[in-house]
């Protein structure tokens, strides 16, 4: 499990738990990927990782790492949002610790959560592409 500050720090929360759950969930992640590559037979590159990204003391940004055959890795697209803390925003409304967000760009959480990672079974909420449409979902 990698967290990044991208200063190099790791990603420290006064909420153990949520950080416990977020290395959970970007693990999932990997192995969702996992399977849908093994599911489809692609053989032209291994399956993705994922890390999860401290941006601000708000979000976390879970990335897709894309391994190619040379070795080499690099950030392709945002997977998830994952909040930190609970609150209130005029473009996203009240968040609560923990929520799963679509990204609506790679700066920035879609409106409504998806799930959260405190809930059992959070892996309902998720697909190989990242956090499932809301009509997808309920």
């Amino acid at each position: 499990m990698n967290f990044n500050r991208g200063n190099g720090i790791g990603l420290v929360s006064p909420n153990a738990d949520l950080n416990a759950k977020i290395a959970e969930f970007v693990t999932v992640a990997d192995e969702i990927s996992e399977a849908y590559y093994l599911r489809n037979e692609y053989k032209f590159a291994p399956s993705p990782l994922h890390r999860a990204d401290f941006i601000s003391d708000k979000w976390v940004r879970v990335v897709v790492i894309e391994r190619q055959n040379d070795g080499g890795q690099r950030v392709s697209s945002v997977y998830a949002f994952i909040a930190l803390q609970d609150g209130e925003t005029k473009a996203l409304g009240k968040i609560k610790a923990g929520d799963i967000h679509k990204p609506a760009t790679f700066k920035a959480p879609a409106k409504h959560a998806r799930g959260s990672v405190f809930d059992a079974n959070f892996r309902t909420c998720l697909n190989e592409h990242g956090p499932v449409y809301l009509k997808n979902y309920r």
